[in-house]
Formats: C-alpha cells, structure tokens, sequence
C-alpha cells in the first residue's frame, strides 16, 4: 500500500478528529479490507456482521458462568465485531455509495453492540450489575456528547485521551483475562467489590473530564456563532 493511497483516503473520510491511539494503523486496514472487498459484499452485509458478532460475544458472555472455557472465543467474536463494523463505512466511501442510510445503520449497529456487551458484562462472572450500569450511563453520556458535537460542529470526536471505539473493543474482549488475574470473579462477593470502586472513582474522573470539554466546547462554538455575525 502506498502512502499516497493512505493519505487520499484520510482526506476523503468524514470529518473527524482522530486521536486513538491505533487510528493512523486502523485506517490503513479498513482501506486495504475495503479494497478486498468482494463486489457483492454490501456496507449493510458489514454493520449486520458485527451486531450478530456483538451478540455473539454477549452470549459467551453470560454463558461463561456455566462454561468457564466459552471465554476463549470472545476475543474472536470482538473481532468480527471489528471487522465489520469499522470496514461498513470505508467500504461505502471507496463505492461512493456513503448514503446517509449507511451510516445510520452502521451507528445503530455499534451502538446496539456496545449496550449489550456492557450489560452481558453485568450478568456474566467479570463484572457486577452496579459497575456494568455505571459504565453504560457513562457510555451513554460521552455517546450523547460526541453525537451532539457532530451535529453542531460538523466533526466527530471518536477518542478521549487516546481511547476511541477500538481501544474500547480491545477492553471488552480481553477485560475478562484481566478480571481474572485480578481475582475479580472472586471479589464480586463483597459488600463492595473493589472493581466497583475503581470503576466509581473513574467514572467521576471521566464525567468531569466530560462537563471541562462540554464548558470549553460551549464557549468555542459560542465564540465562532459571534464571529459569523
């Protein structure tokens, strides 16, 4: 692959700020799988991939309390959930098909992928149900916030502080080996897991970090609504 092709690419892709640490290597293989792409392979045939994938994933899930070794295919089920839903949309622009309808499924994909995964982590031996709902307000929250930042600045914050959507893909499928390592599936016995309390205390971090970006955000688009006057 040239660099040349790269850099046409990243031109030609929707406005975004691209700050995860894996952006630059991810968008070199969402183009090379694209231009692999067989020509009967849809961006849909992709989004509807990894949301089966996704409910793939949720059942190993919760199926890992009664069959502990159901865990070792979950890193491949967050694969196919990669897979498709980070090549749907590449796959739409190199056809020039970027249809407001190709996006529309791809973010109800994604978004239904990563609801259910952060509630099948709740019901399964990795995580509890209070530090599950705490990640899926939060996810709600930054969801919200990067949506509503589109719509009034025509651009898509997809990371915070390096993490984008597939630093967050990497966490699902690989958190539960570090639960374990961690003697989490132990601890969710207590009162008050210690997990819990880590995930309180990052939550609160993040929603404030999330309020700063809000208030700074307020007054640029503020300031830019001014000079347009």
């Amino acid at each position: 692959m040239r660099s040349g092709d790269v850099l046409k690419w990243l031109r030609n892709a929707s406005p975004q700020r691209g700050q995860s640490f894996f952006y630059t290597l991810e968008q070199q293989a969402t183009l090379a799988i694209a231009r692999a792409a067989p020509h009967w392979v849809k961006p849909s045939h992709l989004s509807l991939l990894g949301a089966v994938a996704a409910v793939c994933a949720a059942a190993i899930l919760v199926g890992s309390h009664s069959w502990p070794d159901l865990i070792w295919l979950l890193p491949p089920a967050m694969l196919v959930n990669w897979f498709g839903l980070t090549a749907d949309l590449p796959l739409a622009r190199l056809r020039g098909g970027e249809l407001p309808g190709s996006g529309m499924t791809h973010h109800v994909a994604e978004l239904f992928s990563h609801v259910l995964l952060i509630v099948a982590y709740g019901f399964s031996p990795f995580l509890s149900a209070r530090a599950a709902a705490i990640i899926l307000v939060c996810y709600l929250l930054f969801s919200s916030y990067c949506y509503i930042r589109a719509a009034t600045r025509q651009t898509q914050q997809m990371a915070y502080l390096g993490i984008g959507v597939t630093e967050f893909r990497l966490l699902l499928a690989f958190w539960p080996f570090i639960a374990i390592a961690l003697g989490v599936p132990e601890s969710l016995h207590d009162p008050l897991p210690g997990i819990d309390v880590a995930v309180m205390a990052l939550a609160l971090i993040a929603v404030l970090g999330l309020f700063g970006k809000l208030f700074k955000d307020g007054r640029r688009i503020a300031a830019a609504s001014t000079q347009e006057k």
